[in-house]
């Protein structure tokens, strides 16, 4: 069974004006978070994927440049809120910068995820640059397939 997720119209707004700020800013944006409130501690929002399967959800975000120390995810009330930084890198033989379009600071995401998720069992993986995060489904949510006898 699949879980439902209330639609809200006003989240459906932010993500088109957060896409067309994206657009014009080069990722320089507010950010709202789950509760709608401007976020002005991001700096930048790394892109993201979601997904699921029967076993779990999927959560993949784009995230180069950033260290895997640097990063903290937490889970909280059906919540999963990731963190981190990407620090300017300088080069010191370099005397003169003529143009800078890496977008660096903190930044911040949030994601509501079904209660009926393993938290125990949350785990992120980082390579290559993407942050893979796992949350595994209850058992209790997952499809279960029922042979009906015929009578």
């Amino acid at each position: 069974m699949r879980s439902l997720i209330k639609w809200s119209p006003i989240s459906d707004f932010h993500d088109v004006t957060n896409q067309l700020s994206n657009l014009m800013n080069l990722g320089h944006r507010p950010y709202y978070n789950h509760e709608d409130e401007v976020n002005e501690d991001t700096l930048w929002i790394p892109a993201v994927n979601i997904s699921e399967d029967d076993s779990a959800y999927y959560i993949d975000l784009e995230v180069p440049g950033v260290e895997k120390e640097g990063i903290q995810i937490n889970y909280e009330n059906g919540v999963i809120t990731v963190n981190g930084e990407r620090k300017r890198v300088r080069e010191p033989q370099r005397d003169k910068i003529h143009k800078e379009e890496f977008v660096v600071g903190k930044f911040s995401r949030t994601f509501k995820v079904p209660r009926d998720v393993e938290s125990d069992a949350i785990n992120a993986l980082f390579e290559n640059g993407i942050l893979k995060v796992s949350v595994p489904k209850a058992e209790s949510s997952k499809p279960k397939k029922v042979k009906i006898e015929v009578k």
